[in-house]
């Protein structure tokens, strides 16, 4: 039997003396495997970052955002215009609510005419001859009441602890959208009011529609990593609000940077940002329908003043008001009333057969917010191109409370004095306007210990496949189960990518060898002339494929390495930005790296170019073993 030494320095011998065939084999091989490994480093590079960050932020926690939509069981109005019943039901309402409207106006000296005030919701179809509630009658408040009644006859009762019980690792977190049932909460823009008018009547942007902002009260533990100002003062009566990046520094009043600033300019104003936080206050006014309705009646009084006044034909009325500053959000006043004694008596008279009749809008009620950051939350990457590797990073990370809404952490919020968190504004028991009377809607976050139940309910809802019903849910702060799922698509994808790349190899590798055992039958059969042995033989060859197969394993290994390398020194800069951004609030000393040689598939490369080469070569070792070698010198000769 051959020397093992004595194998390998021969093994080598063939290596060095095909170095042509040897240099092209490694390159093609090396070059398939050394993509592998780059791709390997990289997102094994990535993942590594966003774990480094999910300690920070929300990545570490699974949190689902669930709402409630009643709309399986609920009662359209619209589609039952011509239902006798209803039609009947509306009727027989509307005729007791007027009889009832004339006992109360004959009682108060009133005057009240239905076909005015409250003209009948009842037509006749002019096709069919039967009685229909008209298109302008379905809006009327009498109709609307009677349709929410069946409502709530038909609605299923939800409750979100019932609809989680299922799931043993869900907890509720506290989350509530500030939206006042009577009037509106506007942001004052620049600390101002809008108080423009339009026909007596507020534009859409005093009703709160497009105001710039909304408040949502948060759950103090996952607000916190967002907060970065320790300054807070609840004895101020400032509500503390955590507020998105690209906001922040509007109310800084920073200029936005251009797209072509480096990294490090961005990463410093960053910094900056959330080191300035806490100078940044913003108002928002709160009033309700009646204050609305009597700073429309002052604006619109004040603008006819101002615009025909000094004419013969302006007759001023006698109840005049003043518009309040547009900076105080304080209550209409009366300027001067010329009203009679008899005029003061009707208006009260009025007022006390709304009362009675259940349609007075109560007193004026007002309120000035004032809000104070604590914090900076993650905003969207919009100075760079979309398909930066910034971008993409920020998209990965996404640890976020929400675009355009800004958070209050709850515990500092219940530290504040009763006067600066009215119940008009604030109380959870607040029905959301009009909007959420008519949809039963409601908000909740939950929070689960295990993913798999999170991907359960999320399944349940039909988030995966877009078909919701009355219960829809979402990822909330963070996609953290978007980035597990990524690493399983990537270990899917890299098992075929190498089975795939795996076959072409021995198929190089096999023609490679058969090619170099076909051309030294010669040198083998001088060999077995000379006393070695078939297995001496096989020997050799599969010490060939197997310095061969390390020879591929090294390139690659250096030329994937190569790669990522030069990859994260290029974007590394970026990446870094892009999650800053996405958290905001995390130490911006910490940087995004893409490569890490931290995976076992580094190792499985290893085993699979050599395992590779040992398949390749059992082919053409078996054949050229079972040559005859004098055949073999008789054709060579």
């Amino acid at each position: 039997m051959m020397n093992p030494f004595d194998v390998f320095v021969l093994a080598r011998t063939k290596l060095r003396s095909h170095r042509t065939r040897t240099g092209i084999t490694v390159a093609i091989a090396g070059l398939l495997f050394g993509l592998i490994v780059a791709v390997i480093v990289v997102t094994q590079g990535v993942f590594t970052s966003v774990d480094k960050y999910s300690g920070i932020g929300l990545n570490d926690r699974t949190l689902l955002g669930v709402s409630y939509f009643n709309q399986t069981s609920s009662f359209e109005e619209y589609n039952h215009l011509d239902d006798p019943d209803f039609v009947r039901e509306v009727e027989e309402a509307y005729k007791t609510d007027i009889a009832n409207k004339k006992v109360v106006a004959k009682k108060y000296s009133v005057p009240y005419d239905p076909t005015i005030s409250d003209p009948s919701p009842i037509g006749i179809d002019p096709i069919t001859k039967s009685k229909v509630i008209t298109n302008d009658g379905v809006s009327s408040s009498l109709v609307q009441t009677i349709a929410q009644k069946k409502r709530d006859e038909l609605e299923k009762k939800f409750s979100i602890s019932d609809y989680i019980k299922p799931y043993s690792s869900a907890t509720l977190r506290y989350m509530q959208l500030v939206q006042p049932g009577d009037g509106a909460l506007s942001y004052m823009k620049n600390g101002q009011e809008n108080q423009s008018v339009s026909g007596n009547r507020f534009n859409e942007s005093m009703a709160g529609v497009g105001s710039g902002a909304t408040l949502t009260i948060l759950d103090g533990s996952v607000s916190k990593p967002f907060i970065s100002s320790d300054s807070f003062d609840p004895s101020k009566g400032e509500v503390p609000v955590i507020i998105p990046v690209a906001t922040a520094e509007k109310l800084l009043g920073l200029s936005p940077l251009s797209k072509n600033v480096s990294p490090q300019e961005r990463r410093e104003r960053l910094q900056f940002v959330r080191a300035r936080v806490s100078d940044i206050t913003a108002s928002f006014c709160y009033r309700n329908q009646t204050s609305r309705f009597l700073l429309g009646q002052a604006v619109a009084q004040q603008d006819e003043l101002k615009r025909v006044g000094g004419t013969k034909d302006y007759v001023k009325p006698s109840l005049f008001y003043a518009a309040p500053s547009n900076e105080d959000c304080s209550g209409v006043v009366v300027q001067s009333d010329t009203r009679s004694p008899e005029e003061k008596k009707a208006a009260a008279n009025q007022v006390l057969f709304e009362k009675e009749i259940g349609t007075w809008l109560g007193e004026p009620v007002q309120h000035k917010v004032t809000v104070r950051g604590v914090g900076v939350s993650g905003d969207y990457d919009t100075a760079s191109s979309n398909l930066s590797i910034g971008s993409f990073v920020g998209g990965l990370l996404n640890s976020t409370l929400g675009y355009g809404t800004w958070s209050v952490p709850k515990d500092l919020f219940d530290q504040l004095p009763a006067a600066s968190k009215p119940d008009e504004i604030f109380s959870k028991d607040q029905t959301g306007g009009p909007f959420a009377i008519r949809y039963a809607v409601g908000g909740y976050l939950v929070e689960f210990g295990d993913k798999a139940e999170a991907r359960a309910l999320l399944e349940r809802t039909g988030a995966y496949t877009g078909s919701f019903g009355d219960v829809s849910a979402y990822q909330f702060g963070s996609g953290t189960l978007f980035v597990d799922e990524a690493r399983s698509w990537v270990e899917k994808g890299l098992f075929w990518l190498l089975v795939i790349v795996g076959s072409i190899a021995v198929i190089i590798l096999a023609g490679i060898i058969g090619r170099t055992v076909a051309d030294s039958r010669r040198e083998s059969a001088v060999f077995r002339a000379i006393g070695a042995t078939r297995t001496d033989i096989a020997h050799i060859y599969g010490v060939y494929a197997l310095l061969l197969s390390i020879r591929v394993v090294v390139f690659s290994m250096v030329l994937g390495i190569a790669i990522g390398l030069g990859a994260d020194l290029i974007l590394s800069d970026s990446a870094t930005l892009g999650a800053q951004l996405a958290y905001a609030a995390v130490d911006t000393n910490i940087r995004f790296h893409l490569f890490s040689i931290a995976s076992w598939y580094l190792l499985v490369i290893v085993g699979v170019i050599i395992l590779a080469g040992l398949i390749a070569s059992v082919v053409p070792i078996i054949l050229g073993a079972r040559r005859n070698p004098i055949t073999d010198m008789r054709e060579e000769g």
